[in-house]
């Protein structure tokens, strides 16, 4: 993609502004600055307060040393990550950051560097809205029936969802306010069906949601579900915590719905909403430009010859 093309594409994400229906606010996601709510989430939901976060991050960089084969990425936004998902509970977050980097070990193919899937990335299956909703949350949308197996595979689904997730986390509002998901199935057929839930496919993405990525999860809406989501669904739920089932919602194919929970205002039109529909290329953009940093990033973790440590997820 030429240089003007990627300026193009990037310029309604990085130029949106906030947006107020009724009494709503939507920040817009690129937007980093805490706001005077946020501090009070934080302090209220995640037990954060200048004081603690101070001393834990102290304690947790002091914790994760201890490891002779783990090496840690220990600047402060980064553990913040794992410290905020845990709310700042230090055994819990340093769990979920060994966790984290034992299930990146053990599945190193969808961790990838961004250029490795590219294709996964451009083929509009995953993105992030540029607004907020009126909680601060970020909103992730899957188009499960963009997704064709034949070109991309399993594993880079996952990992196409895994990158664009990870450049969203690095923003300290997402960090404190977690993110939503649109889960949409419109399209959605055996073609994606079998692959998707294959036993071993299934656990390897419940696991990693549940247990193993550094983000708060706080709800997700099923939209465009026909039988098949059921069914769908019905193979997933065994595989997954009461707390997080009670987190995915499944709506009719009435926006409305949907819209009880997310304002039209920063939704796309094929949602029912006044934005512009739901385009990849802008996120999956600015993913590929910070290949320099995914590429850091995947030099921490557990060795590999600490068998052990590595598989024991």
């Amino acid at each position: 993609m030429s240089k003007s093309s990627s300026e193009v594409i990037m310029k309604r994400m990085e130029t949106a502004k906030t947006i107020v229906a009724g009494d709503r606010v939507h920040r817009a996601l690129l937007d980093e600055c805490i706001s005077p709510e946020d501090w009070k989430k934080a302090r209220e939901e995640l037990n954060e307060t200048p004081e603690t976060r101070i001393a834990a991050l102290r304690a947790f960089k002091e914790k994760v040393a201890e490891e002779k084969d783990f090496v840690a990425r220990t600047d402060d936004i980064y553990v913040l990550r794992f410290l905020r998902t845990r709310k700042f509970d230090l055994e819990r977050a340093v769990k979920l950051m060994r966790d984290h980097y034992k299930f990146r070990a053990k599945h190193p193919a969808v961790f990838p560097a961004p250029s490795a899937v590219e294709k996964a990335l451009r083929a509009n299956i995953f993105n992030y809205l540029p607004h907020r909703d009126h909680k601060g949350r970020a909103i992730f949308v899957v188009k499960m029936g963009e997704w064709n197996p034949d070109e991309v595979p399993y594993c880079d689904f996952v990992a196409a969802g895994n990158l664009v997730s990870e450049y969203v986390l690095d923003n300290s509002v997402t960090q404190i306010n977690g993110y939503i998901g649109i889960w949409d199935f419109k399209g959605f057929g055996l073609k994606q069906f079998v692959p998707f839930c294959s036993p071993k496919n299934a656990w390897l993405l419940c696991n990693l949601m549940q247990d193993r990525f550094p983000a708060r999860f706080k709800i997700a809406y099923c939209v465009n579900c026909l039988q098949l989501v059921n069914t769908t669904w019905s193979l997933f739920k065994p595989l997954l915590k009461e707390k997080f089932r009670n987190r995915v919602k499944i709506l009719s194919t009435d926006m409305k719905d949907l819209h009880q929970f997310v304002d039209p205002s920063i939704l796309p039109v094929e949602y029912g909403g006044v934005m512009p529909p739901s385009d990849c290329q802008e996120m999956a953009q600015m993913v590929l430009d910070k290949e320099q940093y995914f590429n850091f990033n995947r030099k921490f973790g557990f060795t590999a010859k600490d068998n052990r440590k590595v598989h024991d997820v």
